[in-house]
């Protein structure tokens, strides 16, 4: 199962509370994101662990198989 990050859970994470500070944070670490509704980024647990060289667990996941983080 994917689990996407929201911006609040990034805010959290990053110690920024500022969108672009955090997107400037998330470029600097190599971690890939997307704009969502209202400009607003997101990412992913498989980006943060490939920015970290970890292996993403899954890549056919289907989008009954995506999780957001509440």
């Amino acid at each position: 199962m994917e689990v996407l990050i929201t911006l609040d859970h990034l805010k959290t994470a990053t110690g920024y509370d500022r969108p672009a500070d955090i997107e400037r944070c998330m470029k600097k670490n190599g971690i890939r994101f997307l704009y969502g509704q209202g400009g607003k980024i997101f990412t992913t647990i498989d980006a943060i662990n490939a920015a970290m060289g970890l292996k993403a667990q899954d890549s056919n996941i289907t989008s009954e198989e995506i999780d957001f983080i509440d």
